[in-house]
């Protein structure tokens, strides 16, 4: 049998111990422990492997942005920083039919320039703006939808994990990465937003308007309270465009200047901070489980040769660079059903990027749409991360089911963004090719 043979087979045993649910770093390792023996044939050496790749995987300097980042995200989560900004979006756009919706979709956006996590934006938004829109007359499962569809967002707008991993797994700049998300992640908002304002207009019992109306002073006053987010924004947003930091600088003068912006507001107590602390090191620790697995995995790949023999079939395929994009893009939605996006990219990622690379498209470009995509699994039954999230946070309120009916209606909104970065790719490529730095 040829290693190339063998390496899908191992592919597709790792995608099955994940839907059985096995941890993802132990199931990218067994698949490339035992595929790679499977090809080489030497104990000695896949034993070796296994030795030097726990060490070699993680100490990448590159990799020290990870944890600043997750570390900003909880100082902000816990700082209460997210509530201020939803605060005041929803003074301005929480009148318009859909605006409560509307309000949580930019403060998702908001709130991912200080986390990037779309799991921590389903809780928190299901916390923060859930009640409010339950008080106000909308449908329970219509509001903890647009929560679970806005919350993927998240993964678009820096400091995006999403867009590190892709990175690091692609071999392209991480700075472009997290710079070509800005746009991206904007511009998902609006058609979510549009999404939500027409499907209000067509069925005002899922949206009534609300009744709270709040005057010039107070839009101002919660503008000025939500100074937190924008100067973290600026930070991290600012600082990688115009060069004056690296993306791990940037992450973490990040963090400090969130623990510091929390501590002067008297919002982060010593019990929160310590919680902070853990969560950072937990959540990190897992991620350096996973890395070290895939990186096992990719060694499978390399020695069986499967990327360049699937870039060879795709080359003389006869298909434009676009149609192959898209061909890819359709199985991470696929794929999207039943893993999670962080699993999918650690899995598919080595695998395409070689294919991509040798149809002649741009990584980065590429690295947005693939985010994009595997943003719709995090709705999409039967997984559906944010969905389960929504539901734990909101209680018996709302049903899984009644969620998930109520966001396939937002799946156009995504697939319009979608269409439109494949179409227009400028609105990716903009900003990382302006790039000071």
């Amino acid at each position: 049998m040829s290693p190339e043979i063998i390496a899908v087979g191992f592919f597709a045993l790792a995608i099955v111990l994940l839907v059985l649910g096995v941890h993802i770093g132990l199931a990218l390792a067994l698949a490339g422990a035992i595929g790679s023996f499977a090809i080489i044939g030497n104990f000695s050496t896949v034993f070796g492997l296994l030795k030097s790749t726990p060490y070699y995987s993680i100490s990448i300097y590159e990799l020290s942005v990870v944890p600043l980042f997750i570390l900003m995200g909880m100082f902000s989560l816990y700082g209460g920083i997210s509530e201020s900004a939803y605060r005041a979006i929803n003074s301005w756009v929480g009148r318009f039919r859909g605006g409560l919706g509307i309000a949580t979709v930019w403060a998702c956006t908001a709130f991912g320039a200080t986390s990037g996590s779309s799991v921590a934006a389903s809780s928190v938004f299901t916390k923060v703006s859930y009640p409010e829109m339950k008080k106000e007359g909308y449908d329970p499962n219509f509001a903890c939808a647009s929560i679970a569809v806005s919350a993927g967002i998240a993964m678009l707008i820096p400091p995006s994990l999403y867009a590190v991993i892709y990175g690091m797994l692609a071999q392209a700049s991480i700075a472009k990465m997290l710079m070509a998300g800005v746009l991206p992640g904007i511009l998902q908002a609006a058609t979510l937003s549009l999404g939500i304002f027409i499907m209000a207009l067509r069925n005002p019992g899922l949206a009534p308007r609300s009744l709270t109306v709040y005057n010039w002073k107070e839009r101002v006053v919660s503008s000025l309270n939500a100074w937190p987010m924008l100067v973290l924004a600026a930070i991290i947003i600012g600082g990688i465009y115009s060069g004056v930091f690296t993306p791990t600088e940037a992450a973490a003068v990040g963090a400090f200047a969130a623990l510091v912006i929390c501590i002067a507001r008297r919002k982060l107590n010593g019990g929160q901070l310590k919680d902070s602390l853990i969560d950072t090191a937990f959540t990190t620790a897992m991620l350096n489980l996973v890395i070290i697995g895939a990186t096992v995995f990719s060694r499978l790949l390399t020695v069986s040769g499967l990327p360049i023999w699937l870039g060879g079939i795709v080359v003389n395929s006869g298909l434009s660079p676009t149609m192959v994009v898209i061909a890819i893009l359709v199985i991470f939605i696929v794929l999207g059903c039943f893993i999670d996006a962080m699993s999918i990219m650690f899995i598919t990622v080595p695998i395409f990027a070689p294919i991509i690379a040798a149809a002649g498209v741009d990584l980065i470009w590429f690295g947005v749409l693939t985010t994009v995509a595997l943003n719709m699994g995090t709705i999409t039954p039967p997984f559906g991360l944010c969905v389960y999230t929504v539901k734990a946070v909101a209680g018996a309120e709302v049903t899984v089911e009644g969620v998930f009916r109520a966001a396939l209606p937002m799946y156009f909104p995504v697939l319009v963004t979608l269409a439109l970065l494949i179409a227009v790719p400028i609105i990716v490529t903009i900003l990382p090719n302006t790039m000071l730095g």
